[in-house]
């Protein structure tokens, strides 16, 4: 039975741990041993060396001092005789334990021999002698030379020995480290055979099955579909293509699942687009990167120029319209930036004309909340805008012709109010009073509401704190409010309109509580509010208040349903939006957000 590849490949790899350690110990523990067999030698040939010099200087400092007290009688040439012999002793010792060999100790011996001779028959006799007592006698003068010439000569023999056993020394060590070498060779060489053999066991039980699974992967993505991997060779690899064939058939199971869930989703499109052709909404979608990649037929039939691939190819179509001042990027792009877009009014350049659409966009998220693309809606608004011209000139030219009646009334009626004394009179008089009231409210109405769709803008600096002082002392200012570069006559009719509906619609009994404020928007312009703590919207009539005629309370409070309308055309015409929303606890908060074109002083958070 094969044995398992991780068990062979695990012997022959601690076989090959253990021949390159033992290459590894060997060179580290030889050379170390034969460094300092070598380094002892050479210690003890130089201190050898050492001794034997110092044998030969004491003798001499001995010899020196004799023979200057015979010639002088001079006790002071007795000196270094006594230096030299007290020394001596202490030098042979050395020279006799660090001799390397016993030929160099034998050699010491006899300088040591010599030298007593010497010290004996001369070199004592002669320092005994008494002080003043000079005289040289030449039998012993010439003795002392041949005994000293002998002593010199043992020491020359000893220096030759220290030098041969050094030079012994040397071939030893270069001998002992050539066959350390070669020991080592040796052992090198078995462990590449070792190394060899774990390359062929490889080879075997991994590359050679690994290749066939490689081939077999080959055939797989040429097309045969029908491959499968042999069950041979190792355990391991038997079990790996066991487990490969069992996911090769699964994947061809799954590959139908596939095909067939592909073709659910064909379908499914397909039904869908149809959906979104029948649609009377222009729908486009792109991706994170801006590439265009849903257009339904509404959308398709406003291009005059093929299909757009990306957002940029929109710029040259989906353009701010001639009345919108509106430098804010595609809706779509927008919304890839993680914006929601409500009500952008823009105008459709194509072969037919300009064609004004609202265009509402918001971005697309996976589970995780990333944005993963963005969806674009635009409905036609062209003939809705072109009666709202009609209407604003018909209200312009009816209140125009309007006010002059409606003036010679109210003055009549003042005239008639004076000499009235009967209250059901007054009463009928001051109906008619309420209901020219009404009127001109109406009319004024209607002309700020063509006003601010219609009339040039002329900006100017227009500081929101003193503006929203002067309308109402009972208006609070949280922080502080920017100056803004906008028109300042509809400013002040946006503001008018919604600090008026704040108070009007605050509960019988209850202290007005409004306030305005201010803070930085992340596109760089500004974002304000309008909050107070009136009676609130319904929720069902929140996204329809900015509708023009609208009311959200009928009955009990006066309006002409014009005020949210025409501050909805202020805030547009200076390419901002306003949104109304629930206050927490109770009321109404009015959202506005300008660019930051509009802003003429850098607002603090």
């Amino acid at each position: 039975m094969p044995k398992p590849i991780a068990a062979t490949l695990r012997r022959q790899f601690v076989w090959f741990v253990i021949v390159l350690l033992s290459v590894g110990a060997a060179r580290f523990l030889g050379g170390q041993y034969l460094g300092e067999v070598y380094d002892g030698q050479l210690q003890r040939i130089a201190d050898t060396s050492r001794a034997n010099q110092r044998i030969l200087q004491d003798l001499t400092d001995v010899e020196t001092g004799v023979r200057g007290y015979q010639l002088t009688g001079d006790p002071l040439f007795l000196d270094p005789f006594r230096a030299g012999t007290a020394d001596y002793p202490v030098a042979r010792d050395t020279a006799l334990r660090a001799a390397p060999d016993d030929r160099t100790r034998v050699l010491v011996r006899d300088l040591d021999q010599a030298a007593q001779r010497w010290l004996a028959q001369v070199a004592l006799p002669i320092s005994a002698l008494p002080p003043g007592y000079p005289g040289l006698e030449a039998d012993r003068s010439g003795r002392g030379k041949e005994l000293f010439d002998a002593v010199r000569a043992r020491n020359a023999a000893v220096a030759g020995a220290v030098e041969d056993a050094q030079r012994a020394a040397t071939a030893g060590y270069r001998t002992a480290s050539t066959v350390l070498d070669a020991s080592l060779a040796l052992l090198a060489l078995l462990s590449v055979l070792v190394a060899l053999r774990i390359h062929r066991t490889a080879k075997r039980l991994l590359l050679t099955p690994l290749t066939a699974l490689e081939d077999l992967l080959d055939r797989r993505a040429g097309g045969d579909l029908a491959a499968r991997a042999a069950l041979t060779g190792p355990p391991e690899v038997r079990r790996l293509s066991a487990a490969l064939n069992a996911e090769l058939d699964e994947s061809g199971r799954a590959r139908e699942r596939i095909v067939a869930a592909a073709d659910a989703v064909a379908a499914q499109k397909a039904y869908l687009d149809q959906v979104l052709d029948v649609i009377e909404v222009a729908v486009l979608t792109c991706d994170t990167d801006g590439r265009i990649v849903h257009l339904n037929r509404v959308a398709r039939s406003r291009r005059a120029d093929g299909v757009p691939q990306t957002i940029a190819d929109l710029d040259a179509v989906w353009v701010p319209g001639a009345n919108v001042v509106d430098p804010r990027p595609h809706p779509l792009a927008r919304a890839l930036a993680g914006d929601t877009v409500k009500a952008q009014e823009m105008a459709l350049v194509g072969a037919a004309g300009e064609r004004r659409v609202v265009a509402d966009a918001r971005p697309l998220r996976d589970e995780a909340g990333r944005v993963i693309g963005a969806v674009l809606t635009g409905y036609d608004v062209t003939d809705l805008r072109e009666r709202e011209a009609d209407l604003a000139a018909f209200a312009a030219i009816a209140a125009h012709d309007l006010r002059s009646p409606l003036t010679t009334i109210s003055g009549y009626t003042e005239i008639l109010a004076e000499g009235l004394t009967d209250p059901d009179d007054v009463a009928v008089v001051t109906r008619i009073g309420s209901g020219v009231e009404r009127m001109r409210r109406l009319i004024d109405d209607l002309l700020a509401y063509a006003t601010a769709r219609d009339a040039p803008l002329e900006p100017a600096p227009v500081d929101l704190s003193s503006l929203v002082a002067s309308i109402s002392p009972l208006v609070q200012v949280s922080g502080t409010l920017p100056v803004l570069d906008a028109d300042p006559g509809m400013i002040r009719r946006l503001f008018e309109n919604l600090i008026s509906n704040a108070l009007k619609f605050t509960p019988p009994g209850r202290e007005p509580d409004v306030c305005v404020s201010a803070a930085p928007a992340a596109s760089g312009g500004v974002h304000l509010t309008v909050a107070d703590r009136g009676i609130g919207i319904p929720a069902e009539e929140l996204g329809r208040v900015f509708t023009s005629f609208h009311r959200a309370h009928g009955r009990g409070y006066a309006g002409t349903g014009l005020g949210l309308a025409i501050c909805q055309r202020v805030v547009a015409r200076h390419g901002g939006t306003i949104t109304a929303a629930d206050n927490p606890g109770g009321g109404t908060v009015i959202h506005i957000d300008l660019p930051a074109e509009t802003v003429g002083q850098t607002v603090s958070s």
